[in-house]
């Protein structure tokens, strides 16, 4: 997983933002976690993932407020390469819940 992770990064700090190669290397790191890892939620964010990339041409799933596309796909697959941390875990999920649409209800005990 560490090969493909570190593909990804790479393609995206060498050529940019290449959809194409990008894509392909997303649905490879899938398959990796299907074929080895039971983590149905990462497959299906990986697949989402790509599929966004594939509908608009970019990574539009913006976790990070002050960035782009591409450092916020950088972060997704930073997270990916390390899931089983914890503090990696909770952002995964808030990023799943950004990807699905779903809005987390504020914790309480905390103004907004």
């Amino acid at each position: 997983m560490k090969q493909i992770t570190d593909k990804i990064k790479a393609k995206l700090k060498k050529d940019g933002f290449n959809a194409e190669a990008v894509v392909k290397l997303l649905k490879e790191l899938r398959e990796y976690f299907k074929a080895n890892l039971n983590e149905p939620g990462l497959v299906r964010m990986i697949r989402l993932a790509y599929e966004d990339i594939e509908a608009n041409g970019s990574y539009t799933f913006l976790y990070l407020e002050e960035e782009d596309g591409k450092a916020n796909l950088e972060y997704l697959i930073d997270c990916l390469a390390d899931f089983n941390n914890k503090y990696n875990r909770e952002e995964l999920q808030d990023i799943r819940n950004l990807m699905e649409g779903i809005i987390p209800e504020p914790e309480e005990g905390t103004a907004e």
